[in-house]
């Protein structure tokens, strides 16, 4: 039997909290009173119940004793030191928003106004938006966007999906903040920006793959010059401009296409993190060296074939 992980401790420790909140969250929703104090004192909750950040860890959380423009709603210290602050606003706030002293912007004032602060959230119940401001993005990058409803109109409390929830929370838990993986997150946003994916994907080494699989798939070879337009065009216009007859219905296969991927790849990580963690085998032996080699060469002899 596989040894479990770290990550796997920590989602089965924070399991049963989750579903409690959700749970929680739901009466809120369902509630027509329910105002943006109510909210906070749940992200508050949320905070120290299933994110980790405890007395017992050396954690605080001050909230507001009145309510004005120079303070967020909660501040995370550790000791006496404010490590991120929390900006709580009511059910269904877009969090998007950019007008003057509202969202993002209203966030970087108030890590301005407290000094040597990174990290910020944004946090309407729903969403959970981890910002980075201390790199060098001035307006502060986005590093960690959490959905507890996952795009649905209701929240979901059913096991596997408040399994999957937790797997998505470990981003915001004090674990990932000690261990230092928000500074990860941040150089992982930056190095996936827009700017950078598209220059990525447009690199010449990219376009001759995507010329290869469509040579595979269509019989067709296709000029670079042409495909690099082609793919710059999809870029620049989006899926919903750029192909006729996109609607809602073939965005969801897209979406749930997309997801499925991403539960793939979760899955490969946590084998490879339970391989990493066993007890060493016995080594496999390997394939002889001439036939590696014999390979290789059959690999580049097709390779060149392909090219001709």
């Amino acid at each position: 039997m596989a040894r479990e992980t770290k990550h796997e401790r920590v989602v089965r420790g924070m399991f049963d909290q989750i579903v409690e909140h959700l749970h929680e969250f739901k009466s809120l929703e369902g509630n027509p009173g329910t105002k943006e104090l109510d909210v906070e004192r749940w992200c508050q909750s949320v905070l120290r119940s299933c994110l980790g950040f405890t007395a017992s860890a050396g954690y605080s959380i001050r909230a507001q004793e009145t309510k004005g423009r120079s303070r967020p709603d909660l501040v995370v210290m550790k000791g006496e030191k404010p490590v991120f602050v929390v900006e709580v606003k009511k059910l269904g706030f877009d969090l998007n928003k950019s007008e003057f002293r509202s969202g993002k912007v209203q966030l970087k004032e108030y890590l301005h106004t407290i000094g040597d602060v990174r990290y910020g959230i944004l946090c309407n119940g729903t969403e959970w938006k981890l910002f980075d401001f201390a790199g060098p993005v001035n307006g502060g990058i986005e590093i960690a966007a959490i959905d507890i409803k996952c795009g649905a109109e209701t929240i979901d409390t059913s096991k596997k999906a408040a399994e999957e929830l937790c797997w998505d929370l470990l981003e915001l838990h004090e674990t990932s903040f000690s261990a230092g993986s928000w500074d990860d997150l941040s150089k992982e946003a930056t190095a996936f920006s827009p700017e950078s994916l598209a220059k990525a994907i447009l690199s010449a080494d990219v376009v001759k793959y995507i010329a290869r699989a469509i040579r595979g798939e269509h019989e067709y070879r296709a000029s670079h010059e042409v495909l690099t337009d082609k793919v710059y065009f999809l870029l620049e216009k989006g899926l919903n401009d750029a192909i006729p007859g996109w609607n809602d219905s073939r965005s969801a296969e897209l979406t749930k296409y997309i997801k499925a991927q991403k539960r793939a790849s979760r899955r490969t990580k946590r084998s490879k993190s339970n391989s990493a963690e066993a007890p060493a085998m016995e080594p496999v032996a390997s394939a002889p060296a001439a036939s590696t080699e014999k390979t290789v060469v059959e690999e580049k002899s097709n390779s060149g074939t392909s090219a001709a």
